[in-house]
């Protein structure tokens, strides 16, 4: 049995398996611009809008221009602004809850500093550990969590000060040691 006993043989076009439609257009063609692990989002956006003007401004024909619809930049820069916004937000609040319930400003000073410095370490432990500073990684560094427990420590401390007259030093060194199996062990089951 030959095929052309079955069916007429003729040289076509493959069946068409999709259709992307766009603005109303009957036809457009799509393309996604996947980032590699581990690259930086605003660095390649950039080099991908430079790509985009080249090919528009020389390379293609006249008629046909490539129009981006999806640009994640804006969901960066607002990511990055309220993260910022909410570390400062943060850190004055802080500050002004400390300072009213101990009455120390140098306390809710040292509590306040607490949280750059804890984003500092967690950013070195990502950069380590090779985790990438996307959406969800900065979600995860949870400010509760690291003003819980130098709040805890700081109101320890302070109290063991009123309370001994022993050095400063070893008074500091005796209250955040009383403090801190509970604080280690409380963050491990929040974590978990």
């Amino acid at each position: 049995v030959k095929v052309s006993d079955l069916a007429e043989v003729r040289i076509g076009n493959a069946p068409r398996l999709g259709m992307v439609q766009f603005n109303r257009e009957d036809d457009a063609v799509e393309a996604i611009v996947v980032m590699r692990r581990g690259g930086n989002a605003t660095e390649v956006l950039a080099r991908v809008r430079e790509k985009i003007n080249e090919l528009n401004n020389g390379i293609l024909p006249k008629n046909i221009k490539l129009v981006p619809f999806y640009d994640r930049q804006n969901l960066i820069d607002m990511t990055v602004h309220t993260v910022s916004h909410t570390l400062l937000i943060g850190i004055t609040l802080v500050l002004i809850i400390l300072y009213l319930f101990l009455g120390n400003l140098s306390s809710a000073i040292t509590v306040a500093l607490v949280i750059p410095l804890a984003l500092c370490v967690s950013f070195i432990a990502m950069y380590f550990f090779g985790v990438p500073a996307n959406l969800i990684s900065l979600g995860a560094i949870d400010f509760g969590l690291i003003v819980e427990a130098a709040v805890i420590v700081a109101e320890n401390i302070m109290r063991q000060i009123e309370k001994n007259s022993n050095g400063a030093t070893q008074t500091i060194i005796d209250a955040t040691s009383e403090v801190m199996r509970a604080m280690v062990f409380s963050t491990c089951i929040i974590i978990a």
